[in-house]
């Protein structure tokens, strides 16, 4: 309708054209399911210039009572309370509380004596001493924008690690729903132990999943990948 082929989509989305296909065929059991067929459509309606909310709306319309690849069930209703640690908990509260109110009960006017006289006998300069020129320069280091953003939605529990240039910013685990945000000047690194759990935006645009569901996958998003989500030469 809009008179745009599915390799122009694809050089402006990011998204390969054997899923931009099976979008526009209905073919939701080639796509990789969860949080990606969302991202997708999202990314698709922004670049036509079309209501995304609506088009998500029929898509949820189209696929409802189906199951889709990579989706996380929904979690029983009831869930059975374990109220164990919080009875842990405050007892432990109620413990450190008590101590507290011993301490200062006893020792508290010797306590604020001596911090009395300390503060008489060392007053507080004033006036701070100069920066250096390596603080100044980390200071202006620090003051330079992002080039990248890096935006990272889980779909189902995975391990995840992130390296932003050069340095690990994040090493741990996510859980479906969990939204995280990365910055980076030159170069930001992914690595999943599920790769169709994550869905990922540079700058904006989805990238495409970083390997094949149900295994580990890793990759290294640059300045040169944020040229080419932006129409740039590929």
């Amino acid at each position: 309708m809009r008179g745009v082929s599915l390799e122009e989509i694809s050089a402006a989305t990011r998204i390969s054209t054997r899923f931009l296909e099976a979008l526009e065929n209905d073919h939701w059991d080639q796509l990789p399911g969860g949080v990606f067929n969302r991202g997708f459509i999202r990314s698709v309606a922004r670049f036509l210039g079309l209501d995304e909310d609506s088009l998500v709306a029929e898509y949820a319309l189209e696929t409802k009572n189906r199951t889709e690849g990579g989706m996380i069930p929904d979690p029983p209703m009831e869930m059975r309370r374990n109220w164990g640690p919080a009875i842990v908990a405050f007892g432990l509260l109620a413990a450190i509380l008590t101590g507290g109110w011993f301490i200062y009960a006893h020792y508290g006017a010797q306590i604020a004596a001596r911090l009395h006289r300390k503060h008489t006998a060392s007053p507080a300069s004033t006036t701070a001493p100069p920066a250096s020129p390596d603080a100044t320069a980390a200071r202006g280091a620090a003051a330079t924008p992002a080039a990248l953003e890096l935006k990272i939605e889980a779909g189902k529990p995975a391990g995840l690690k992130v390296v932003a240039d050069g340095r690990t910013v994040y090493d741990g685990h996510v859980e479906p729903g969990n939204v995280m945000r990365f910055d980076a000047r030159d170069s930001l690194e992914i690595t999943s132990s599920e790769s169709s759990a994550l869905l990922l935006e540079l700058n904006g645009q989805t990238v495409a999943p970083i390997g094949p569901p149900g295994q580990s996958g890793s990759i290294t998003l640059t300045r040169k990948d944020l040229k080419s989500a932006a129409g740039g030469p590929h």
